[in-house]
């Protein structure tokens, strides 16, 4: 059964202009903790905004989203309640991130491992999103596993 539990991060640094050394360029992945979000544009989990003079901006973005990480063997079908993507560890592997709707709030979803995922959501949705996920956990299409 999947499990939820907020995250406490460092920092978020958005990132904008031309991708910087080791940030991925390949649409929808991660790498080292950079997200890609954008033509031209990054979260940078843990990052500093000092760290990125070249940038055309770089905006300490800590206090603009609550991250939630959900792990277990049944995530794919908890998230599936509530997001149309297809998050299915063969087409959404560690690694991908995708700006989607989640219960129809706006969140940044990062799969960080096969049966683990982080969800960013903005402060003001976080108590709403986490009272949805913890009411999908206990749906019975939460115990169902894709075959």
């Amino acid at each position: 059964m999947a499990v939820l539990r907020e995250v406490e991060l460092e920092s978020q640094v958005s990132v904008r202009g031309e991708p910087q050394p080791g940030f991925p360029t390949e649409p929808n992945t991660s790498a080292g903790g950079v997200l890609w979000l954008g033509a031209d544009e990054w979260l940078v989990v843990g990052g500093r905004e000092a760290d990125y003079p070249d940038a055309a901006a770089a905006v300490d973005v800590s206090a603009n989203r609550v991250c939630f990480e959900l792990s277990g063997e049944d995530v794919e079908d908890v998230l599936a309640q509530g997001c149309t993507l297809d998050l299915h560890l063969t087409v959404f592997a560690p690694g991908r991130c995708a700006q989607t709707l989640l219960a129809k709030a706006q969140v940044i979803l990062h799969r960080t491992g096969d049966e683990r995922f982080r969800i960013f959501v903005r402060p003001s949705f976080a108590p709403y999103l986490r009272a949805w996920i913890e009411d999908a956990l206990t749906s019975p299409r939460s115990s169902l596993r894709r075959r």
